[in-house]
């Protein structure tokens, strides 16, 4: 899957409803600001007419008497446009109304209001409109410029939003990524073994022993196959979340005299120590498993290895000890890495790094060291149980 691509689209599609949106409240927003500048015009040119009514003698400039039944018109002050004052008055049917008409120097504004009972009579004023045509094309200038600001930062938060939505997806295809690398990497070995083993036998005919020494090495190189397979499905799951611990108040202390007495190893003897009760919250099956490596793991390499049980700072401690050669110096610092052997005596490579996730899953931590009197400790922290 190109998450790069999926990720663009859902950025134009963010930006594109955006857009739609900001678009829409824009021009809402011009319109309701057009129309409260004209509507100022509107009041001007009646309060103009009314001025006039008030004080005949002091009229505002360009204003109007019209008299429709001896068809005369008067201007009452100053004037500057000629507008067409019979066709404004034919036009308002008796009654007050507005109407724009076109002059050499502009757009104006005229409003009729009949003087007289008779509606024979008018006040016409006119305002220009240029001002507020200005301002008109301004407030839109504002709004769109506006508008385009926030149509791009909406492309950046939609392109840094649709980043943020795919993590998910992301981190997917990359454990998707790594698991099949992790497997390649895995099966290559026990693979070429069972190839190399199966082509050698079947270059001649051989004796019976000599197949059965070959099927032995296939079976083992298989089951090395299957055991590293499962591992790295069991690694998988705990990674994605699908296997989450299930916590319960744990007794420690049990457990390791569980494991302790469970792990059988020739010439290795494991044993826990006696210690006082100590409880965390975990989960029994995952956390088991994880110490039963550990324990294997350390008993493959030494001739004793010992369980403790303890709590510190509100902190459930379990440590495995054991008195073999301890970690490669070199190989310590990536003991929990993936596919990291010291030697030829561990599996797959997988147990640290399953117990790491395992520890984390219970928001606990891990350690590993080699001890001044010599052999290694792996240490477990769990909080403890309330």
């Amino acid at each position: 899957m190109n998450l790069q691509g999926v990720r663009l689209r859902l950025a134009i599609v963010y930006g594109v409803i955006t857009a739609l949106t900001v678009g829409a409240l824009a021009w809402y927003a011009a319109s309701v600001a057009s129309d409260s500048v004209y509507q100022s015009a509107e009041r001007d040119a009646v309060q103009n007419v009314a001025d006039t009514a008030i004080d005949p003698e002091n009229p505002p400039d360009n204003i109007w008497r019209v008299d429709t039944v001896n068809e005369w018109a008067s201007p009452q002050g100053e004037v500057w446009v000629e507008p067409p004052l019979f066709t404004i008055v034919a036009d308002s049917s008796g009654y007050e109304s507005f109407q724009r008409f076109e002059a050499r120097n502009g757009t104006w504004l005229a409003f009729s209001r009949p003087v007289d009972d008779e509606r024979e009579n008018f006040l016409i004023s006119a305002v220009s409109l240029e001002d507020y045509e200005a301002d008109v094309s301004s407030i839109r200038w504002r709004i769109g410029l506006a508008a385009l600001g926030s149509m791009i930062a909406a492309a950046v938060a939609g392109w840094y939003v649709a980043g943020r939505s795919l993590v998910p997806a992301r981190r997917a295809a990359q454990q998707q990524r790594d698991f099949i690398a992790d497997a390649a990497h895995e099966l290559r070995t026990p693979l070429a073994v069972i190839q190399a083993s199966a082509s050698h036998t079947l270059s001649r005919d051989r004796e019976a022993d000599a197949y059965r020494e070959s099927l032995v090495e296939i079976r083992q190189a298989t089951e090395r196959a299957s055991a590293g397979v499962g591992e790295l499905l069991e690694l998988a799951r705990l990674e994605s979340g699908q296997a989450k611990p299930r916590t319960a108040p744990l007794r420690l202390d049990l457990l390791i005299e569980e494991v302790a007495s469970a792990v059988r190893v020739d010439d290795t003897k494991v044993e826990a120590r006696p210690t006082v009760s100590v409880v965390a919250d975990a989960d029994y099956g995952l956390l088991r498993q994880i110490i039963e490596s550990l324990v294997r793991n350390a008993a493959a390499r030494a001739d004793s290895v010992v369980l403790t049980a303890t709590s510190h700072a509100g902190m459930a401690i379990i440590d495995v000890i054991d008195d073999g050669p301890g970690f490669d110096p070199e190989l310590l610092p990536h003991v929990f890495d993936r596919f990291r052997r010291g030697d030829s005596k561990g599996s797959s490579g997988l147990g640290m790094a399953i117990a790491k996730t395992v520890v984390e899953a219970h928001n606990g931590t891990i350690s590993a060291e080699n001890r001044d009197e010599g052999g290694a400790m792996v240490r477990v922290e769990l909080k403890v149980a309330l």
